[in-house]
């Protein structure tokens, strides 16, 4: 399922011509980040989740070392702001202003 998740998050992102997408892994590859976007001048980290489990240590990490001017996690959850993320429900992503 989280392949196909972040497969379905790629093709959405990839429609965005303004937007620079990579991946993130730490030098030990223990860590990794699904999708880092630059768009102008402005970092956004972007984790997909393909059920309703959003722990994601690796993700937080690079939050808080980093500190993107976005955090997001697509999901299927329903939209929630937290103090430090922002999770999204995975269907609207093709319509989210990441």
């Amino acid at each position: 399922k989280g392949a196909i998740a972040e497969q379905f998050a790629m093709q959405q992102l990839v429609l965005d011509k303004n937007a620079n997408l990579a991946y993130w892994t730490n030098e030990k590859s223990t860590s990794e980040v699904d999708f880092i976007i630059q768009k102008e001048n402005h970092i956004i980290a972007l984790e997909i989740k393909s059920g309703e489990n959003l722990k994601s240590k690796s993700f937080k990490l690079f939050v808080e070392e980093y500190k993107p001017h976005k955090a997001l996690k697509a999901s299927a959850l329903p939209h929630k702001e937290q103090d430090w993320v922002t999770n999204i429900p995975l269907y609207s992503l093709p319509h989210f202003d990441v």
